[in-house]
């Protein structure tokens, strides 16, 4: 499929609706919606922004509960936090129509309670996405959100997959500060196929490891990403209408043994200034599998290429 959002359209007549949320025993309890709303602009003074990319291998299934983990789904979601006003504007694919949306608080690979309850706001789903916003009456939950987000995750339920059919672990956006009527402009591409390439080098340490040397990989919607030059360090997107972005490291989020960790990147516009990418001022590095650097002795100048997966989330403004 191509890109999330972007490629079919990206969505801007999006409904927003307001409901009040009390945070009960450590599950929200959705009250009567309240009239629409249509003022839930960008990122001010104190408002917090999240992303998260979906996906249902994130899914932890309870042993005898309720079918989880649709395989085929994947959704992008982002949430605002501004004063006790909560946001969230999401679009999935590949699955069925939601029929719970929730934010969880719990680490990755662990289940954790509902804290923040968006299932009224289906009812205003629009094609396959949806945007509303809640009321959550809870200082202490909102600080732990902001602060910690990566204690949290987003997902959603379906009638095929009540235990949940797609999960990703919340991530905050430190650069874009994007119109959050326009959050869904906002796009991920999956990696079709790529590798990540390693030369074995001295090391400071005395003998020889396998060192970064580049990274080859396809993107949905067709973007190349590779290093500027091998050995450089320093990564490229090169959509096929010409824009680009090279990216700088803000943060690495480890995930897991084996894996590649994710990663907060500045984009820097390289190429045309029209285009998929024209415009990315911040990319996120999710839900990576694969990819690490072989272990032990190496032959001094041999280069391998290990494959890996991850989403990678361009954000503007």
């Amino acid at each position: 499929m191509g890109v999330h959002a972007t490629l079919s359209k990206r969505c801007k007549s999006l409904i927003t609706t307001a409901v009040t949320v009390a945070a009960l025993g450590g599950v929200a309890a959705a009250a009567t919606p309240a009239s629409a709303a249509g003022g839930d602009d960008g990122a001010g003074t104190g408002v917090t922004l999240l992303a998260t990319s979906l996906r249902g291998a994130n899914e932890v299934p309870v042993p005898g509960g309720p079918a989880a983990g649709d395989k085929d789904g994947a959704a992008l979601e982002f949430i605002k936090i501004d004063g006790d006003r909560v946001s969230v504007a999401v679009t999935w694919r590949g699955t069925g129509r939601p029929t719970r949306l929730h934010l969880h608080q719990g680490a990755k690979g662990t289940n954790g309670d509902v804290r923040i309850d968006f299932s009224g706001l289906l009812k205003h789903s629009r094609r396959h996405s949806v945007t509303g916003t809640v009321e959550v009456q809870d200082p202490a939950l909102l600080d732990a959100l902001r602060n910690d987000p990566g204690s949290f995750y987003a997902n959603l339920h379906t009638a095929e997959f009540p235990g949940g059919a797609v999960r990703g672990s919340l991530h905050k956006v430190t650069v874009a500060a994007f119109d959050f009527r326009d959050a869904l402009d906002n796009f991920r591409a999956s990696v079709v196929r790529g590798r990540q390439i390693y030369e074995c080098k001295a090391t400071d340490a005395g003998g020889y490891a396998y060192a970064q040397r580049d990274v080859d990989a396809l993107l949905e919607g067709g973007i190349h990403h590779t290093f500027v030059a091998p050995g450089s360090g320093t990564p490229q997107w090169v959509a096929p209408d010409g824009s680009a972005v090279t990216g700088a490291v803000l943060s690495r989020t480890p995930n897991g043994d084996g894996n590649i960790p994710e990663l907060d990147l500045r984009a820097t516009s390289s190429g045309r200034h029209h285009g998929l990418l024209a415009g990315t001022t911040e990319i996120l590095r999710l839900n990576t599998v694969g990819g690490v650097a072989p272990s032990g002795a190496c032959e001094p100048g041999s280069v391998v290429g290990v494959p890996y997966r991850a989403d990678y989330v361009f954000l503007q403004g």
